[in-house]
């Protein structure tokens, strides 16, 4: 592997397209090339650890995404730009300046010491979408307890999150209110109420970016109560 920039970081999980570089495009040659080998050793644990291996590329963009964005942000003065450091992140990184803030404030919440170190370092490995909310909620300095950050870092979804979340705040959902999240990667949108979760499945071209837009506009970073 060369020493080039694109190849030192992945990073993911934005809500909005970036061009495709090389080493993108060397990743997916990469999959031709693995499913062949697993053809011609009829071998599917192959691929089986491939796909593994994405899962966790993909899962830990998100935190090296907010961890870059705060880094930088203490790093800006050193690289004389006449660009602000805001607008530097809202251009270069596809993302609204109030997203910025959230991905930024994950990585803060995790290096403040507010949380204990066993239950900062699982965060670490939690999709970005369960950590914004969790940040959101520090910002706010409402108080955590050890046996809730414990369950925060152990909650398995968004959903989850969202429901310990409230514990905390005390704050119950309205009675028959309609919770509503979007999951961009599975393309779908989950509607609970009652407890129970309903699901529709989107088919649309993830190349246009127009459609991205709406659905991040009406969806992205947030659950909707109705």
């Amino acid at each position: 592997m060369n020493s080039l920039p694109e190849n030192d970081l992945v990073l993911g999980g934005v809500d909005s397209f970036l061009p495709v570089i090389k080493a993108h495009k060397n990743l997916l040659s990469r999959v031709d090339e693995v499913i062949e080998r697993a053809v011609e050793e009829q071998d599917l644990s192959i691929i089986e650890t491939a796909i593994e291996g994405l899962l966790s590329v993909a899962q830990i963009s998100g935190i090296a995404l907010a961890k870059t964005l705060y880094v930088m942000k203490f790093q800006w003065d050193n690289f004389n730009q006449r660009q602000s450091y805001m607008d530097w992140a809202v251009d270069k990184f596809g993302k609204k300046e109030v997203t910025v803030k959230r991905y930024y404030r994950v990585w803060e919440m995790l290096v403040s010491g507010d949380i204990p170190r066993e239950y900062a370092k699982k965060f670490e490995t939690m999709p970005i979408r369960c950590l914004v909310p969790i940040g959101t909620m520090w910002e706010q300095k409402y108080p955590v307890t050890s046996q809730q950050w414990n369950k925060l870092a152990n909650a398995p979804d968004p959903s989850s999150v969202n429901k310990i979340i409230r514990e905390i705040k005390k704050v119950e959902p309205k009675e028959n209110s309609l919770q509503i999240e979007w999951d961009a990667e599975a393309k779908s949108i989950t509607g609970w109420k009652g407890g129970k979760p309903h699901v529709v499945y989107l088919q649309y071209d993830e190349t246009d970016e127009v459609v991205t837009a709406m659905l991040s506009r009406l969806f992205a970073d947030k659950a909707m109560e109705k």
